[in-house]
């Protein structure tokens, strides 16, 4: 990541957050207004005030702080404490003094405009934006002994050059010509966002079977097969009958590629030979669901010879084509469909992993997302710089949600007790828990931040 790319990354995620948590807060302005609670102020950000103004005749002051890592509504009542510089407001206008319900709606409508917003963000990433693909993705019948079942299979159109050109133009008896060929995947892997190009590599001086999983560091210009691959050892479990009957004979081992532990080049000798067996068919109609005449009968196994230079794989000339797509008003409504799910299930497998052994490490701050964002970007650009908006978004709503103090899912708890002992938590009380709470999470954050950078250098 060069310099102007770093730059427009800490640009890009400031702005995202920046939204995204003035608009969070603001549904707890809206409402507390609208049940008429005494805010003090409202504010983005933490730390020293760098702006600090309201309007002429108006109670709320309006702040912007230097540290942009959150934000807060101050509330009559929130804390017991009236600020210095403000009158104590009626007791009416106090929060404590409000119905539970009121409370409790108070409370929610920060996340539940987050959620909202990431809802409406992942449709402006379907709707607005040309969608890049990995591969053509085709849903085929596949009959085992006296059952059927379906299976996800995956092709790339490639552009070939030299040895490559000349064995497909060698196999024109077919009908087919060089550009009608296409690589291949018939294994999505990593919750889909991968697809093995090979499931039988082998390298030089290495023993075992390798797969070769298709991670492209873009889908935005056309791209090398050398670049663009990862090489996992091999699984020795038995490879399930319908993947057999379509030609896979290895699937990667599923803990090795969990953990991101692919073959590393950096301490192999130059010259080292990486065999892929890649398999090119001609594109299928996207009716055909037999995934049998049409393919198995002109699929044509090639071994693509890579060789290590420089610590990274290098040749041979084949080359990835982009897939570039409008959805429409239609399929952009499907695709928002499926991608909502996936997003909220990401992120609730994301927080069950934290409590794994190696759960810290899927947790990202400021600097992780910072890192991330160009790659994000070159993979799919404003789409998925929207589409990565939204999910930061519902991910905000989720975690807010959470029964730690200082967060707004506490903030119901406390409610909900409340209510149901019908006696009041003093406020003073609560402005203690709170504070251990805002410290419990900035050093949560301090320590991500730290765990970020350590993971900048490694990588």
């Amino acid at each position: 990541m060069n310099f102007v790319d770093i730059i427009l990354a800490i640009v890009e995620i400031v702005v995202i957050l920046a939204v995204l948590i003035s608009l969070h807060e603001a549904g707890h302005l809206a409402v507390a207004k609208a049940f008429k609670v005494y805010c003090f102020e409202y504010s983005i950000g933490f730390g020293p005030k760098l702006i600090h103004k309201r309007r002429k005749g108006g109670e709320t002051y309006f702040s912007l702080r230097a540290i942009p890592l959150g934000g807060f509504v101050s509330m009559y009542g929130e804390d017991g404490a009236v600020p210095d510089g403000f009158e104590e407001p009626p007791t009416e206008r106090s929060l404590q003094s409000k119905p539970a319900y009121q409370k409790a709606l108070i409370q929610v409508a920060g996340v539940t405009i987050n959620f909202i917003l990431g809802l409406i963000l992942i449709f402006i990433s379907d709707s607005c934006f040309p969608q890049f693909y990995s591969a053509y993705g085709r849903d085929v019948v596949v009959t085992v002994g006296d059952q059927q079942a379906i299976a996800s299979t995956y092709f790339a159109p490639a552009s070939y050059e030299g040895e490559f050109l000349s064995y497909l133009e060698e196999h024109k008896e077919s009908g087919y010509e060089a550009k009608d060929y296409v690589v291949s995947m018939p294994v999505s892997v990593m919750d889909g966002q991968a697809v093995m190009i090979s499931d039988n590599v082998t390298i030089s001086g290495v023993d075992g079977i390798y797969c070769a999983i298709y991670y492209p560091s873009t889908l935005k210009s056309e791209h090398s097969l050398a670049s663009s691959i990862r090489l996992y050892k091999a699984s020795e479990d038995p490879v399930p009958s319908y993947l057999g009957k379509i030609g896979v004979a290895h699937l990667p081992d599923s803990s090795l590629l969990n953990e991101g532990k692919y073959y590393d080049f950096s301490n192999s000798v130059d010259g080292t030979k990486v065999n892929v067996e890649m398999k090119l068919v001609p594109l299928p109609n996207e009716d055909d669901y037999t995934y049998g005449v049409q393919i198995q009968e002109h699929l044509l196994r090639v071994v693509a010879e890579l060789e290590v230079k420089s610590k990274a794989l290098a040749g041979p000339s084949v080359k990835f084509q982009v897939i570039k797509q409008w959805l429409g008003w239609n399929r952009a409504w499907k695709q928002w469909a499926s991608d909502v799910p996936y997003a909220c299930g990401a992120i609730v497998k994301g927080f069950i992993s934290l409590f794994t052994p190696s759960g810290f490490k899927n947790i990202s701050g400021i600097i992780g997302m910072t890192a991330a964002l160009p790659q994000i970007s070159a993979i799919g650009g404003w789409a998925r710089i929207f589409f990565f908006a939204g999910v930061i978004s519902i991910n905000l709503a989720f975690f807010n949600l959470l029964p730690f103090p200082g967060l707004d899912g506490w903030a119901l708890v406390v409610t909900g007790y409340e209510k149901i002992r019908r006696k009041k938590i003093s406020a003073k009380v609560q402005g203690i828990v709170s504070m251990i709470g805002y410290a419990l999470l900035a050093a949560l954050m301090l320590a991500v931040t730290v765990k970020d950078i350590i993971q900048l250098f490694i990588k």
